[in-house]
């Protein structure tokens, strides 16, 4: 059997329901029971206090020869009776029934009181726990209605004169506790037929625009992106059933766009091919190279010194070369696929490319360039050390790519950092691919990925790149954006 929604939510709501309401009711009468306890236990604490004094007065002024119930047992009986309305038995210090007087008026009373001749063989608790120096009532539940039984013991100056035991008629308190009870019981089945039909109406309302969510999301699986669902319920199905009618727009136009992207996506692929291949090419040639001259040397009839002074030195050469080039496959494998995590604080600009310049000072000295810096100080939030490989990329690649006894000229403005340098013309399906690995001018000793590395780099910080060649001067342009920077008012 399918369970949807609506008897889920209908049987959740009749088994909380029936268990709040059993707990509701239980507590009533729990609460109901307590407090007709209270009452007969207060009613008992007056009768005993009233009829002990009562006593007393009566030994006073009719004072005893001997035993004071056994004389005038018969008359306080009765006295007590009509006073209390209530059924009124007396036995004296040796536990002998003396008399009982029962109210006529009192027909429930008279019909059902239970009488107790002999306390010796009394079967009834509160008149053994008198004789036993115990005041305490029970209680006895009849067809017709509900009585107490009462007794305690009496003493008159320190002296035990007996016991007085009454019968109370409580039928009408106890009919009222129940007449309560099942009018509260009443009332919480009619909230329960009341709140159950007002909760059918309301899932039916729910449920409704939910099975036509389900089938317009149905006939969308199957392709048909052209069901709307209208719904004016101004709650969240509405705005359900809206989020339903702006995602399928926007599968729609997903789709679209992926349709217009096919040929872009197989102009991927093929770059992706050509990456491989290419770098295929630039590790086969180094290994070739090593290969070849280790062959030469390694011939036990090979003596040339000459000739393995130069094969040694090709060897360290191409040996470099490979090794900075999987170095830069690294750092470009890195800077693709990974997202900025690294620690960020502010970093001043001047202050850090000033120092990557000190650096590379060194091998542009070795090239006879020189390097220049100018502008002012501008701070970013950024990571240390992936700034530096940004400039550290961007200056080796203008030494590499210069031209001997000129300057290389940093600028910093604001927060463009531009890098120029002479260059030598720059083809122009260079210039359109720079950025793309493996892009450089064949025999200078690059591997093509300083550029790459340095726009995924920059990328990363949501920044822009740009490369420019112009009346023989390469210019290569940073501008990390405004949100970015901090400190620079």
């Amino acid at each position: 059997m399918k369970w949807t929604i609506r008897k889920k939510f209908l049987l959740s709501y009749f088994v909380l329901f029936t268990l709040v309401a059993i707990f509701v009711q239980q507590v009533m009468k729990d609460s109901l029971a307590e407090n007709s306890l209270a009452v007969i236990e207060n009613d008992m604490k007056k009768l005993q206090y009233t009829t002990r004094e009562y006593s007393k007065q009566f030994a006073q002024i009719h004072p005893p020869k001997e035993d004071l119930f056994e004389e005038s047992g018969v008359g306080i009986a009765q006295e007590l009776s009509k006073l209390q309305t209530q059924s009124v038995a007396i036995y004296d210090r040796q536990g002998q029934f003396v008399y009982e007087a029962v109210p006529i008026d009192q027909q429930f009373l008279v019909e059902n009181q239970v009488y107790q001749m002999d306390s010796e063989q009394a079967s009834a608790p509160e008149l053994q726990a008198a004789f036993a120096n115990k005041a305490s009532f029970t209680r006895q539940d009849l067809e017709g209605g509900t009585l107490i039984y009462f007794a305690y013991p009496v003493y008159i100056d320190n002296e035990f004169l007996g016991v007085l035991r009454f019968t109370s008629d409580y039928t009408a308190m106890i009919k009222r506790n129940n007449s309560v009870l099942r009018s509260f019981t009443l009332l919480i089945a009619s909230l329960f037929i009341g709140v159950f039909v007002i909760s059918l109406f309301v899932t039916t309302r729910i449920i409704q625009p939910l099975l036509r969510l389900t089938e317009a999301t149905k006939l969308v699986a199957t392709g048909d992106y052209q069901q709307k669902v209208e719904v004016h319920s101004k709650d969240e199905i509405e705005v359900l059933a809206n989020s339903f009618n702006d995602m399928q727009h926007s599968i729609k136009l997903h789709i679209d766009r992926v349709e217009q992207e096919k040929d872009k996506v197989l102009i991927l692929e093929k770059m992706r091919t050509s990456f491989f291949n290419n770098i295929t090419h630039e590790l086969k040639t180094p290994l070739t190279t090593i290969s070849g001259y280790a062959q030469i040397i390694g011939d036990p009839t090979f003596d040339d010194p000459e000739f393995l002074h130069k094969a040694t030195q090709k060897i360290r050469l191409e040996s470099d070369r490979m090794n900075r080039m999987v170095i830069d496959l690294i750092e470009l494998s890195k800077s693709e696929t990974s997202i900025v995590s690294k620690e960020l604080k502010p970093i001043h600009l001047l202050p850090l490319i000033i120092s990557v310049v000190e650096d590379m000072n060194i091998e542009a000295k070795r090239q006879q360039m020189t390097i220049e810096i100018e502008g002012v100080d501008h701070v970013i939030l950024g990571n240390q050390d992936e700034l530096q490989q940004i400039f550290i990329n961007l200056l080796d690649n203008a030494i590499k790519y210069g031209i001997a006894n000129t300057t290389i000229h940093v600028v910093l403005a604001d927060s463009v950092v531009t890098v120029s340098n002479a260059s030598e013309r720059v083809p122009e399906e260079i210039r359109a691919h720079v950025f793309d690995p493996f892009i450089c001018t064949k025999g200078i000793g690059s591997n093509g990925l300083g550029l790459t590395i340095v726009k995924q780099l920059v990328t990363k910080y949501n920044g822009m790149i740009s490369f420019e060649y112009k009346q023989g001067k390469v210019e290569v342009s940073i501008n990390f954006l405004t949100w970015q920077q901090v400190g620079n008012n």
